[in-house]
């Protein structure tokens, strides 16, 4: 091969190469974590929809890579037949935000049956637990117009094994201790 046909070649490579990376043909380096985070989140939520559970929020993708949550849950949600079913299904796809899988999923199981429990008492309106971003939630009770402070609600939350601890609120951030 000439000296000439070799620098033709690869002025004819180098030019290819920079064609595809200005193309978005060069290849894919590894997902940055806030899009993997999301990759994983929409994974969860999309396992929830296919599970029952139609209105599951799908989150948004906000500044840095964070998940954007929704102010509230859908109207119904926590209560619908299908959703502790899928809760149950989905929980190993659920974000723990870097908390150990295993006792992440232990607590979010332990929050669903104390909510069936509460349920089982007489608190039919009683909402299951959530899981989003990393974190665990239960909406306020309040604004599911369930009274905390009535006998029947105490009563159950004691044999349900949950103390006197009645005010929880929705949609705290992942990694954050609850005020």
């Amino acid at each position: 091969m000439s000296t000439v046909t070799a620098i033709v070649r690869a002025a004819g490579l180098a030019g290819a190469a920079v064609l595809a990376a200005a193309c978005g043909g060069s290849a894919p380096g590894p997902a940055a974590p806030g899009q993997a985070l999301y990759q994983r989140s929409l994974t969860y939520s999309r396992c929830m929809r296919s599970h029952g559970v139609p209105d599951f929020p799908i989150l948004k993708q906000g500044p840095g890579g964070s998940l954007v949550h929704p102010l509230s849950p859908p109207a119904g949600m926590l209560t619908s037949p299908g959703y502790d079913a899928a809760f149950r299904a989905c929980l190993k796809l659920a974000v723990t935000s870097g908390h150990n899988a295993a006792h992440y999923q232990a607590t979010a199981l332990k929050g669903l049956q104390q909510a069936e429990c509460m349920r089982a008492h007489g608190i039919t309106g009683y909402p299951s637990p959530a899981t989003l971003g990393g974190g665990l939630h239960v909406p306020d009770f309040t604004a599911l117009g369930l009274d905390p402070h009535t006998l029947q609600f105490q009563a159950a939350g004691r044999a349900c094994g949950m103390g006197d601890l009645w005010q929880v609120l929705w949609w705290w951030p992942a990694g954050l201790t609850q005020p």
